[in-house]
């Protein structure tokens, strides 16, 4: 059965996420261009009512193939957030009627299956729930891209051949970061961050990415909880108002 520190702990921080590459240099024109294009994107990434974030970290480095998938819709102020490890879910938090219920699920190893409580916040932490929700999941996202350097980036997008992404690079002595940009939406869409290996090297492989989608409405498969998934409606885990700490 899941730890009540599973059940708590992840409602209780305000959602956040950090990261970053970078190659070739190209004139001052193009320097003003990037950095111009850059704000603007990450201006535009907190418009969106519906927000997906997905980050993983470099196989590379963790061998579970790691990561985790957040979607916010700031419409309906609800939000789903689902942990995966090896490519199977692990853990998944459900914040919906405008914060106020929080289902968490989790696996159960000796059993092999998932297994949730559901419960109703007290008016105070729902409320709070209620502001968090209203915060765009870039937010974060938008500060450290505006307090960087940005360039054009000459590395060929060999993901894929849509010339409507633009790639934009940021570095500095400790690490190398990229966004991807979509010259169509002016969105960004990606977000990469590289270190130095033990040689003082930029490594090939990042260690970590963030990939955003803005979407028109909350996925329904999200929202809707498989029938084998075993769900205890609870008194919320809580002590005068707060939750419990794990």
């Amino acid at each position: 059965m899941m730890k009540e520190k599973t059940l708590t702990s992840i409602l209780a921080v305000p959602l956040v996420v950090a990261v970053a590459s970078g190659f070739f240099y190209l004139n001052t024109d193009k320097v003003v261009s990037a950095q111009n294009e850059t704000i603007a994107a990450a201006d535009k990434a907190t418009n969106s009512q519906v927000e997906y974030i997905k980050i993983s970290v470099s196989s590379s480095t963790y061998s579970d193939s790691s990561y985790q998938i957040r979607i916010r819709d700031r419409k309906n102020l609800s939000e789903i957030t689902e942990d995966y490890v090896g490519g199977v879910l692990q853990n998944k938090i459900i914040v919906s009627e405008e914060g106020k219920r929080v289902t968490s699920i989790g696996r159960d190893h000796i059993r092999g299956k998932l297994v949730g409580n559901t419960w109703v916040l007290p008016a105070n932490l729902a409320n709070e729930n209620k502001r968090i929700l209203n915060i765009s999941l870039m937010e974060e996202q938008k500060k450290e891209m505006k307090n960087q350097h940005w360039v054009k980036s000459l590395r060929p997008q060999s993901q894929s051949n849509d010339a409507s992404l633009q790639e934009v690079v940021a570095e500095d002595s400790l690490k190398k970061e990229t966004v991807t940009i979509d010259t169509n939406t002016g969105l960004p869409v990606k977000r990469e961050v590289f270190v130095k290996d033990k040689e003082g090297n930029w490594t090939e492989d990042s260690v970590r990415v963030e990939e955003y989608k803005y979407l028109n409405s909350m996925p329904m498969n999200l929202q809707k909880l498989n029938d084998e998934v075993e769900i205890k409606e609870i008194t919320a885990p809580i002590k005068e108002d707060k939750l419990l700490k794990g």
